[in-house]
């Protein structure tokens, strides 16, 4: 069987997992958080928590298709430029950049959302 050898770099998979650790972190926490402030007493801090966790979730949810994209137009940017169709990887660059752009305003929607 001919195999392609594995060209170096993460073609998106870095970042895509990168924000999801980081995101899972953050609702592990703010569970454990919750938890505490609610074994305490504190049921303020414990709605506080809770909200964290729904915001975290919603933004892996919401964010994970945008990275799917991100990944994929990575690594049919790389592949056009590999065969020489310059106009391809363009494309593909555009696409990526677009992309970059609404995993921005995700971003941004959470942060503020999180300042509520």
């Amino acid at each position: 069987e001919d195999c392609k050898p594995i060209r170096p770099g993460c073609g998106g998979f870095g970042i895509r997992n990168f924000l999801t650790l980081f995101l899972s972190i953050e609702v592990s926490k703010a569970m454990l958080d919750g938890s505490k402030a609610a074994s305490e007493g504190r049921t303020e801090d414990a709605a506080h928590h809770e909200k964290r966790v729904a915001l975290f979730t919603e933004q892996l949810v919401e964010s994970n298709p945008i990275l799917t994209s991100i990944s994929d137009c990575m690594t049919a940017e790389g592949r056009a430029f590999e065969r020489g169709d310059l106009i391809a990887a363009e494309q593909w660059g555009r696409r990526k950049e677009e992309a970059n752009e609404a995993l921005a305003r995700c971003s941004a929607k959470y942060n503020e959302l999180m300042r509520r």
